[in-house]
């Protein structure tokens, strides 16, 4: 593993950098809206403070990464859904995904979570091949799920999940 690595909470001070990566063109199609203003992000950026966990990943002291968690209740308390999830832009490739998914499994052992659920879409073969290289399987297809501005037809999303 790549040098220490730790979660820090996302504030409502980083609000402008949060818009810069999700507003990203490598990032911004795989995420539940179109490119948006900052005034129409806020509503988005509120909701997502108030999920669970939303947080940055770093390594060796530097923001590489975002992710959020939601987590169930009463009888699904033992399950955890990720809500989106993004490496910067200028730090793809080089295996943060995979090094901040390990740490995420091992945050959610700590918690006596058990299962972690997530949806990618269909057309995102890089997030699907990490996510089953991590051991995730396709449950099922939700068909004609996601609709972008810039597709002819909406694409099926892709429900996938993990037994920690």
């Amino acid at each position: 593993m790549k040098g220490p690595s730790i979660f820090t909470a996302v504030t409502k001070a980083d609000f402008e950098l949060v818009y810069s990566i999700y507003m990203d063109d490598s990032i911004n199609p795989y995420m539940s809206f179109e490119k948006i203003s900052k005034k129409a992000f806020q509503e988005c950026f509120e909701l997502m403070t108030n999920r669970d966990e939303f947080v940055f990943y770093l390594e060796d002291g530097v923001r590489v990464g975002i992710y959020s968690l939601i987590y169930g209740k009463w009888r699904k308390q033992h399950v955890a859904t990720i809500g989106a999830l993004a490496i910067f832009p200028e730090c793809q490739g080089e295996g943060i995904a995979s090094r901040m998914m390990g740490r995420i499994f091992i945050h959610l052992r700590e918690l006596n979570i058990k299962r972690l659920e997530l949806i990618v879409e269909s057309d995102n073969p890089k997030a699907i091949n990490l996510y089953k290289k991590l051991g995730f399987e396709i449950e099922g297809t939700l068909r004609a799920y996601l609709k972008r501005d810039s597709d002819e037809a909406p694409v099926d999303d892709y429900f996938m999940s993990l037994l920690l």
